[in-house]
């Protein structure tokens, strides 16, 4: 018979659960790179963030429109990416 809930010695965690040992997950950020100037790639590049840059993340009308990331598949907008550094770092990853 099987069961959702697995012993693992410390009680018992259901395996949605985050148990003491878990690692957090760092976010996935993507932006593209027609939606960057050369000054913003750089501060990208010179940050603690880890974003990976593409060619194309198939957004182009918010792309065209305004910054953006996209963080573990949603979209996070911005005045500048700066402002989008400043928000990745700082932990709130998705619009309000």
């Amino acid at each position: 018979m099987s069961s959702d809930w697995t012993d693992h010695g410390e009680g018992t965690t259901n395996p949605g659960e985050t148990g003491p040992d878990a690692e957090v997950a760092s976010p996935t950020v993507e932006c593209c790179i027609d939606n960057l100037d050369p000054d913003s790639r750089q501060e990208i590049e010179a940050s603690e963030a880890s974003v990976d840059i593409r060619y194309c993340l198939q957004r182009c009308g918010r792309c065209y429109k305004q910054p953006f990331f996209v963080v573990d598949g949603e979209a996070l907008t911005g005045a500048d990416h700066a402002t989008l550094l400043e928000t990745l770092e700082s932990g709130v990853t998705h619009d309000a």
